[in-house]
């Protein structure tokens, strides 16, 4: 149970990989607040959580709602250890067939309302001397497609301003706060219709979630590279490990 006594913010936690993600984190040992636009799916996240996921209702595009969420989770838990930052959209549609209010949604969920999240949650890790954030990526930015503009543009974008955000957390100071992105891979939710059974996507997710101070900090993780990652951050503990003692 390695994140017993740690508070998980899930975004889009009401279906697919995020409730693959809140039922891993549970199952883990941490208290989950899963945050989405339809009451009915989050309590169905939550039933199968054992009561272990509190279910707060609200649009990640909405500031309102944002500041609401952050409200009610330091209210009922005091802090933000862990944030998954997961709820996106994707308009299978062509660039014209759409307006641009339609098109810049897009945005205002994947990229604008991801960055409000990393807002509230980044000053009280900071404070604290403890945080994960981790952000969900795509593969899609890769191999742009067609009716696929706003998402693989707002996808891209993420990528960027996780970079540049991890950049800004100063090292010396506070070196388990670790800034990340995860493309765990391409998934069977109601985005897609191939794919991964979505329950994979924790394992690598709680690799992250769980790397140590010091750890790696600003990078994309491709869902091939968690478990090297991983390896070899165990590997070099323990040489060091066998250098304090002597061995």
């Amino acid at each position: 149970m390695i994140f017993t006594g740690k508070t998980v913010v899930i975004t889009g936690a009401g279906s697919g990989v995020g409730r693959a993600l809140a039922l891993g984190f549970t199952a883990d040992g941490a208290d989950v607040v899963g945050f989405g636009r339809t009451r009915e799916d989050l309590e169905r996240t939550a039933a199968a959580c054992a009561g272990r996921m509190q279910v707060v209702v609200g649009d990640v595009a909405r500031e309102a709602d944002v500041e609401r969420l952050f409200d009610e989770v330091e209210r009922r838990h005091g802090k933000v250890d862990i944030l998954v930052n997961n709820a996106a959209i994707y308009p299978k549609r062509n660039f014209l067939d759409m307006t641009q209010a339609e098109w810049a949604h897009a945005f205002e969920t994947n990229v604008i309302g991801l960055a409000h999240c990393c807002r509230k949650a980044l000053p009280g890790m900071l404070a604290r001397g403890y945080g994960r954030i981790i952000n969900m990526g795509s593969f899609a930015w890769k191999g742009p497609a067609p009716a696929s503009s706003a998402y693989c543009a707002s996808k891209a974008a993420v990528t960027v301003f996780t970079a540049a955000l991890a950049s800004e957390v100063d090292r010396a100071r506070h070196p388990d706060v670790l800034v990340n992105e995860l493309l765990a891979g391409v998934f069977r939710t109601r985005m897609s219709d191939t794919g991964d059974d979505p329950a994979e996507a924790y394992t690598h997710a709680r690799t992250v979630a769980s790397l140590p101070s010091g750890g790696p900090h600003g990078r994309i993780f491709l869902r091939s590279e968690v478990f090297v990652e991983a390896h070899g951050l165990r590997a070099r503990l323990m040489r060091i490990a066998r250098g304090l003692l002597g061995r």
